[in-house]
């Protein structure tokens, strides 16, 4: 092995380490957003304890409302308080609602290293996360399922986050697979990383599963909600949502997440076109949100 290999590997475990090591490199959730998310964990949170803490911040209030108004939730009726939006999302739905609202900012930076245009892993986080909540639909999960594949769609690639500061300087060659680009360089990529994002930020362990096992790997207990979220990025990168003309990674459907969800050829032709069709309206509808 040739010296300037070694050197390579040696840089690539010191970055590693100082990534996993260094948990200030993980932004904080904003500390409201984090009560915020505590109470909707509790079960005997009420609509009033909602309104009680968000009144102190009416500017996560107007983004929320914002969101929520809408054509992406197609609510046929005008949502003007925190407590219609429990009455109508369920406790949930509001939690969806309230992570990408305070993620938008983490998401919309400038990840040009990947390929993406402006905004643009924004657009590809809100076409996957729509996907992954249609196709969870259409495959007969539970509401709250649903909800929850939407934020691991949301936020799949949130690992990015920690990695971009290392590859401002390089790119990845057109069709590389990035996670290989990622562990080439830095030596771990943004799957291994978004789990620690998610582990620090408290979200549900499947969450965290999904984030990490997106790209490769098995969990037999949630291997359907990992297919789901894995044919959704396949798509929207078949699409090219959010990334320069030619600088999306090849799409690969594989055989195993549809047989994990039980979908022949004829029932994921039909589908793949309802959920594109979802990802176009996330992306007209969420695509404009500023951060």
């Amino acid at each position: 092995m040739s010296h300037s290999s070694l050197n390579q590997i040696a840089l690539q475990e010191k970055t590693r380490r100082e990534i996993l090591h260094k948990s200030d490199l993980i932004p904080p959730l904003p500390d409201l957003v984090a009560r915020l998310l505590g109470l909707l964990n509790k079960q005997d949170t009420e609509p009033a304890h909602l309104e009680s803490l968000l009144q102190n911040d009416q500017v996560l209030v107007a983004k929320m409302l914002a969101m929520v108004n809408s054509p992406f939730y197609g609510l046929n009726r005008t949502i003007r308080t925190v407590k219609e939006a429990v009455m109508v999302l369920g406790f949930r739905g509001v939690r969806s609602l309230v992570l990408a609202t305070s993620t938008a900012k983490f998401l919309q930076r400038d990840y040009s290293c990947y390929g993406h245009q402006p905004k643009g892993l924004w657009l590809h986080a809100v076409s996957v996360a729509a996907g992954a909540r249609k196709m969870a639909r259409a495959c007969k999960f539970t509401a709250d399922e649903c909800e929850l594949l939407f934020v691991a769609g949301l936020l799949h690639d949130i690992g990015k986050l920690l990695l971009v500061t290392y590859l401002a300087d390089t790119g990845a060659a057109a069709g590389t697979e990035e996670c290989e680009f990622e562990r080439s360089r830095i030596g771990l990529d943004h799957t291994e990383a978004g789990a620690l994002v998610t582990a620090k930020w408290n979200l549900a362990p499947e969450i965290q599963e999904v984030i990490k096992l997106h790209h490769e790997g098995r969990n037999e207990q949630h291997a359907r909600s990992i297919a789901i979220v894995r044919l959704c990025d396949a798509l929207a990168h078949e699409r090219g949502t959010g990334y320069q003309p030619g600088r999306a990674p090849m799409p690969s459907f594989l055989a195993a997440d549809l047989a994990a969800l039980g979908l022949v050829d004829a029932a994921w032709t039909t589908l793949r076109d309802e959920i594109s069709a979802a990802m176009d309206e996330a992306v007209a509808a969420l695509g404009s949100l500023s951060a």
